[in-house]
């Protein structure tokens, strides 16, 4: 998959969804906690924190999807967030501290880290070594 627009428009679906995953749940977190028969936060300041990074980073996708031929620490550092969040949501659904709803978003960027690897793969494939 080396299409340079393919790209392009994968790394700005990933910042969509970073930015439509964060809105949505600044704004409904409390009211998906009460459906699911969840506590509600105790400190809601580190949520709220978390989702702002969430919202940045997709700006940081948005940057690379405008350029693939640079940006790529940003790719790193997406595949390394993506990863950990991943983790993080995992351990804490298997430890029954966590509704596994909250799996989801950890799945979705579980994957858009592996295509990241794919991306970053493909791409010193494609270019000459001392280029």
């Amino acid at each position: 998959m080396n299409n340079q627009t393919t790209w392009k428009y994968i790394f700005q679906l990933k910042a969509a969804i970073n930015w439509v995953e964060s809105v949505f749940l600044l704004l409904s977190d409390q009211w998906i906690r009460e459906l699911l028969g969840e506590k509600p936060l105790v400190n809601s300041e580190y949520s709220h924190l978390f989702l702002v990074l969430v919202f940045v980073i997709g700006i940081g996708y948005w940057w690379v999807g405008q350029d693939i031929d640079r940006n790529h620490g940003i790719v790193k550092l997406g595949i390394i967030a993506q990863s950990s969040v991943f983790a993080v949501l995992a351990y804490h659904t298997f430890a029954n501290k966590l509704h596994p709803f909250y799996l989801i978003p950890g799945v979705i960027d579980l994957t858009f880290a592996i295509i990241f690897v794919l991306f970053l793969n493909s791409y010193a494939r494609s270019k000459p070594a001392l280029e």
